[in-house]
């Protein structure tokens, strides 16, 4: 009952929010094309383009996210992914309850590391489950307060009464998720 009413909230996003900003988007395309529009005019339009594009990504992550209780975490790493997805070596099921963490690590290797290939793989050492993303990126990873995405990761880390590391690749990074059974 829980999944399938989840499951209409992100079909009415997807119906309604996202394809007003598609939309939106759209018609700033067209803006865009006009031949008589300024210069100065074109930039805004285009940086607004830009803006409206990211927004339409955040909602199909964020209906991905509704929607991800129907899918096991290998296929949530390859849409997520796409094509960088490499390895996924699920030696242990990860409890849902970490599934957000997983996501949203393999989402920041996607927009924010500059990675071609992401890697995904799961274990289990001295009675921890132990979650490891890496990537072929640009190694940097930004801690800041106002980053929410990491913050939350690091909030539901800490509510596993778990830890979290950033290893330094060369080149890329690994972070590794260690949540104890």
């Amino acid at each position: 009952m829980k999944n399938q009413s989840v499951n209409q909230v992100a079909r009415r996003i997807h119906d309604g929010i996202a394809q007003d900003l598609v939309a939106l988007g759209y018609s700033l395309d067209q803006a865009l094309g006009a031949p008589e529009l300024p210069i100065s005019t074109r930039a805004e339009l285009r940086s607004l383009r830009f803006g409206v594009t990211a927004l339409i990504d955040k909602v199909r992550c964020e209906i991905l996210d509704l929607r991800s209780t129907t899918l096991n975490l290998a296929d949530q790493a390859r849409l997520i992914c796409g094509d960088r997805i490499g390895l996924i070596d699920l030696e242990i099921e990860v409890e849902q309850s970490l599934h957000p963490i997983v996501i949203e690590l393999l989402r920041n290797a996607t927009v924010h590391s500059g990675a071609s290939l992401i890697n995904l793989r799961t274990s289990q050492r001295d009675a921890l489950s132990i979650i490891e993303i890496s990537d072929n990126g640009t190694g940097n990873i930004e801690l800041r307060s106002d980053r929410f995405g990491l913050v939350g990761v690091r909030e539901l880390v800490t509510e596993h009464a778990g830890e979290i590391e950033f290893v330094s690749l060369a080149p890329g990074l690994l972070i590794r998720v260690s949540i104890p059974n």
